[in-house]
């Protein structure tokens, strides 16, 4: 298990962001309570929107980002900082 002070930064892209929104915001909540920060921004036409996620569970990330890669088109990165 990885130390709880790494910090980690999962970014999504969300294409379609009117129909895929309410399905991403299900999911995210889920995980409301490993989620330390979050940040979001729609693109300048409101069809795609990222949102930014900080967390400091390695577990917690690797659930998360299961149940989203699930999602078709969706965009998933994530960085990890020590």
């Amino acid at each position: 298990m990885l130390p709880r002070d790494q910090t980690f930064i999962v970014g999504l892209q969300v294409p379609n962001r009117a129909d895929l929104a309410p399905t991403v915001q299900s999911i995210i909540t889920k995980y409301g309570q490993d989620i330390i920060g979050r940040f979001g921004l729609p693109s300048s036409d409101k069809d795609k929107g990222l949102i930014v996620l900080f967390m400091q569970e390695a577990e917690a990330v690797d659930r998360l980002t299961t149940d989203l890669a699930e999602m078709a088109d969706l965009q998933i990165r994530t960085v990890a900082f020590d």
